[in-house]
C-alpha cells in the first residue's frame, strides 16, 4: 500500500455524535471526502436531520441519523444495538459532544450535572459500548473533538469586546471538560489498545466564521502561523487519525491551533 492509499478511507463506515456543533460539518465532510460512508447520532435528531440536508445538498451523502441520548448504560447499549442493524462494522468513531456546553458562571448544580452527565459519564459509557464493538472487529480509531482550551488556560484579555464569547469559554463546567479529554484519551487507549481499537482527541483553534474580528485579531497575535483554524484543516486532521496513516499513534491530543498552545 502506498502511503497516500494510507490516507483513503474507503469501505469504512463512520459515526459521528452531535455533528450540529462546532467543527461537525467540516469533520463529516472530510471523513466522506475521504472515502468514508457516515451517519449521525444525537440528542436533537431535527438538528441533525437539518445539517444532513445541508450536506447532501453540497454532496456529501449521509447514510443515515441515529436517535442517542448521551448519559446512560441503557441508551449506550441500545445505541450499539443500532450500529450493528444499520451499520454493521464501525471502523470510525467521533464524539463532538464537548462543543455543546452551557454558557455562564451561575449554573445550578442540576444544571451542572446534566452537562457532566452527557459529556463526562456519557463520554465514558459511550466509549465502553463502543470500544467493546470495535474490540470484537479487532480494528477501530476513537477520536474526541475538543479544543485549545484543554491544553493551556483560556485569556481573559481576549474578551474584553466580546462578553458573550466570555461567558462561553468560562463557563463553569468550559475547561474542566475541556481538559478531561486529554486524560480519558489516554485511558481509553490503553484499555483498548491490545485489540488494535485507537483512541486520540483533537484539540482544535476557533475558526474564521465562529469568531469576532476583535477575538480572532487577539488569538492569532499569539498563534505562530497568524490565522485561525479553516475548514480544511479540520478535515486533514480527522482524516489522519481515522485512517491507516495514524495506524501507529493513539492516546495522543493533537493541537491543531497554530502553535497557539506551543507558547
Amino acid at each position: 500500500m502506498s502511503v497516500l492509499n494510507k490516507f483513503c478511507l474507503k469501505g469504512k463506515n463512520a459515526l459521528i455524535y452531535a455533528p450540529q456543533f462546532i467543527y461537525g460539518e467540516e469533520i463529516a465532510s472530510g471523513l466522506s471526502e475521504a472515502g468514508a460512508k457516515l451517519w449521525f447520532c444525537g440528542e436533537d435528531t431535527e438538528a441533525l436531520r437539518l445539517l444532513e440536508d445541508k450536506l447532501n445538498s453540497s454532496g456529501v451523502s449521509i447514510e443515515g441519523v441515529i436517535e442517542y441520548h448521551q448519559g446512560s448504560e441503557e441508551n449506550a447499549i441500545c445505541l450499539v444495538r443500532k450500529v450493528r442493524e444499520k451499520i454493521g462494522k464501525l471502523d470510525i468513531f467521533v464524539d463532538n459532544g464537548s462543543n455543546g456546553l452551557l454558557k455562564g458562571w451561575t449554573h445550578t448544580y442540576e444544571e451542572i450535572y446534566e452537562d457532566l452527565r452527557r459529556t463526562q459519564l456519557g463520554l465514558m459509557l459511550t466509549v465502553k459500548h463502543i470500544g467493546a464493538l470495535m474490540a470484537e472487529q479487532d480494528y477501530g480509531s476513537i477520536i474526541f473533538i475538543s479544543n485549545y482550551a484543554a491544553l493551556v488556560g483560556c485569556d481573559v484579555h481576549k474578551y474584553e469586546d466580546n462578553l458573550e464569547k466570555f461567558d462561553e469559554d468560562f463557563s463553569l463546567t468550559y475547561g474542566f471538560v475541556k481538559g478531561s479529554y486529554v486524560n480519558y484519551t489516554r485511558q481509553a487507549a490503553g484499555y483498548l489498545g491490545e485489540h488494535n481499537v485507537r483512541c486520540n482527541c483533537i484539540a482544535f483553534a476557533p475558526m474564521y466564521d465562529e469568531e469576532s474580528e476583535d477575538f480572532s485579531r487577539a488569538f492569532i497575535r499569539h498563534s505562530h502561523l497568524k490565522r485561525m483554524t479553516s475548514a480544511e484543516d479540520i478535515k486533514a486532521a480527522v482524516v489522519f487519525l481515522a485512517s491507516d496513516a495514524s495506524s501507529y499513534i493513539t492516546g495522543v491530543t493533537l493541537p491543531v491551533d497554530g502553535g497557539y498552545t506551543a507558547k
